[in-house]
């Protein structure tokens, strides 16, 4: 429900009390940017808090946030909010994000649409990279292990993808995930499959508007960072470049779609309530 998907933006601040006294200051910003505070009673809700265990702190808080005063969440406005918020977002809004067929490490094949209940976090890496790459792959590593800190874990699916697909072999792809700290709960690396061809993960890259461009003289590639996002049911919500973006502006966009989703999921069509019928 939307004190799920609220809760887990404020459970991956907060892994205990001492935590939130530290991060109240932040949450508290971010949730006044998003319409979700309401000042009034932030007083006797923080003061609360201060005084409860972990578990009945972020209870009493997901109870706050859908109430009343929480009702004028980002929802629908969400991609002009994060705009606002995050200077390194770019909403994308397109009906389907570009669909794939890979491998995993152990050669079982992956699709897109294999996680079309989730939101997907997915980044495109080769593992000789010496710098780009690395940097990129342990900032995603922190975003997983805040949301998996809360309650969002089993919405939430990473994908890293190589472009080098010639030089990453399944051994290299096994370790590049405990090199970089990547939780295989929820994480994936994927390569090409063997009957395709060896650019068809730089194709890939290429359809999701990222060039990694082979250079002459070495084996580097040339290309930039960037965090795809992809929404639940496929579509291709956003893109976060650059290596600059908050990790908490990405979290929290995460949270709202979860939550909007579950709105969708939830209220019912005209249709259904002329007929009676509740989904």
């Amino acid at each position: 429900d939307r004190s799920r998907a609220c809760l887990g933006f404020a459970g991956t601040l907060c892994r205990d009390v001492r935590a939130w006294s530290v991060h109240e200051g932040r949450v508290r910003r971010e949730m006044q940017r998003c319409g979700w505070w309401q000042t009034r009673s932030t007083g006797k809700v923080m003061q609360l808090i201060f005084c409860l265990t972990r578990r009945a702190a972020l209870a009493t808080l997901a109870a706050t946030i859908s109430s009343a005063a929480f009702a004028d969440h980002p929802g629908e406005n969400l991609d002009a909010r994060m705009f606002e918020m995050e200077p390194y977002f770019q909403a994308i809004d397109a009906a389907q994000a570009p669909d794939f067929e890979l491998q995993n490490a152990e050669g079982n094949s992956v699709r897109l649409s294999d996680f079309s209940d989730k939101v997907v976090i997915l980044h495109f890496i080769y593992a000789s990279c010496p710098d780009i790459c690395p940097l990129h792959a342990e900032k995603i590593a922190a975003v997983q292990a805040s949301i998996n800190g809360g309650p969002m874990s089993d919405l939430v699916q990473f994908i890293s993808i190589t472009t080098d697909p010639v030089n990453d072999t399944p051994d290299v792809l096994r370790e590049y995930g405990n090199r970089h700290g990547f939780d295989p709960t929820n994480w994936v690396i994927l390569t090409k499959r063997p009957d395709q061809a060896d650019d068809a993960t730089r194709l890939l890259a290429r359809d999701y508007g990222l060039e990694f461009t082979m250079t002459a003289d070495s084996d580097m590639m040339m290309h930039g960072a960037v965090t795809h996002v992809v929404d639940i049911g496929g579509r291709f919500a956003a893109k976060f470049h650059g290596m600059n973006f908050k990790n908490v502006n990405l979290i929290l966009y995460v949270s709202e779609l979860i939550n909007n989703a579950q709105h969708r999921r939830r209220e019912p069509s005209l249709w259904d309530r002329l007929t009676g019928v509740s989904q």
